[in-house]
């Protein structure tokens, strides 16, 4: 499968490494934003170098467009490549509206192609297998469940893309939607929330945007998620603890940087029945190792059209986090309305 890949910032070049590292994709192509992005793409064998968008839709030997372009251009890129005949992997969040959003599920939809979204957490021997265990019956109904992300400050990337909120969409966007989709993902069973609140203070950095915030989803059924990121931290870590009507998860990742390679981790259960507590073995965590994971399952499910996620099922958690914003800025609760 030839991939051509949009954008060659530091996690684009990761994506590059990791289909190089796969021995049924090949990278044929890199679509680079500046000058020095394409220094360094000029680097990789083999591969074409473009400065345009439009070399790679109109090559006929791409099969999918990997983009990783900043979040601004998700939507458009994503609609144009469907138009193109190519299949799609979209890194998170779809869109910085939801206007937009809904366009790339609508063109998704219509279109006989793949289109993956890149919330690549579903395939974690850490956080997947959480999925698991509540799936497999072994803490009861999740009823509660509290999670913090604490870390440094978000780097600007390309032209300080990140510290511009018409091309980041907004710091709760940009990474929290991993953390929105997986709470989801756990309290399936109680369907989607009914309601959220949420508090929250604007970066000290000036960037206008709220680089810390605390959110509290609510469900019909009584049970309620909550979820807060720290900017203003170091390092980087994840504590999750979920609480069900027969047992409970704590679990935690800590590592010097989000892509750090050698993370510290670890996932213990109280089973259904049991006073105590156990380990679960995990082998490795960390993004880059899921990023893998999701790659290599494009060698399945594209010919299948069975994206790890879809477009449609990426919607809720980016709704939710719009929805923060709002209820942060009208200092309210947020009715939810699934219709």
């Amino acid at each position: 499968m030839r991939i051509g890949l949009v954008g060659y910032g530091a996690w684009g070049r990761v994506h590059a490494g990791v289909i190089a590292s796969i021995p049924d994709l090949t990278l044929a192509s890199v679509v680079c934003g500046d000058e020095e992005s394409a220094r360094l793409a000029a680097a990789l064998p083999g591969v074409a170098v473009h400065r345009t968008y439009e070399a790679v839709l109109h090559d006929p030997t791409i099969d999918l467009v990997d983009i990783v372009a900043p979040n601004h251009l998700h939507a458009s890129m994503t609609i144009a490549a469907l138009a193109a005949g190519k299949h799609v992997l979209l890194e998170k969040p779809m869109a910085t509206t939801l206007a937009d959003a809904r366009r790339v599920v609508e063109a998704a939809e219509r279109s006989d192609r793949y289109v993956g979204v890149g919330l690549q957490l579903h395939t974690s021997r850490q956080w997947g297998r959480i999925r698991d265990l509540i799936d497999e019956g072994a803490i009861g109904k999740p009823r509660y469940a509290n999670s913090l992300l604490f870390r440094r400050p978000f780097r600007g990337g390309a032209a300080d893309w990140r510290f511009t909120g018409e091309q980041v969409g907004s710091w709760i966007l940009e990474e929290a939607v991993h953390y929105i989709d997986l709470l989801l993902l756990y309290f399936r069973q109680s369907g989607l929330p009914t309601e959220l609140s949420a508090d929250g203070h604007l970066s000290f950095r000036g960037a206008g945007m709220h680089d810390s915030f605390t959110c509290t989803m609510r469900f019909a059924d009584s049970a309620y998620a909550s979820f807060s990121q720290c900017l203003g931290g170091f390092e980087h870590s994840l504590v999750t603890e979920i609480a069900g009507t027969d047992g409970a998860i704590r679990t935690s990742w800590t590592g010097a940087a989000d892509r750090e390679p050698n993370a510290s981790f670890q996932l213990k259960l109280r089973r259904a029945g049991s006073a105590d507590a156990e380990t679960v073995p995990i082998e490795k965590s960390g993004e880059v190792y899921e990023l893998e994971e999701q790659m290599r399952r494009l060698i399945t499910d594209v010919p299948r059209r069975t994206p790890l996620v879809s477009a449609r099922a990426a919607l809720p958690a980016q709704v939710i986090c719009l929805e923060i914003e709002r209820a942060i800025a009208e200092r309210r609760t947020i009715k939810l309305d699934w219709s």
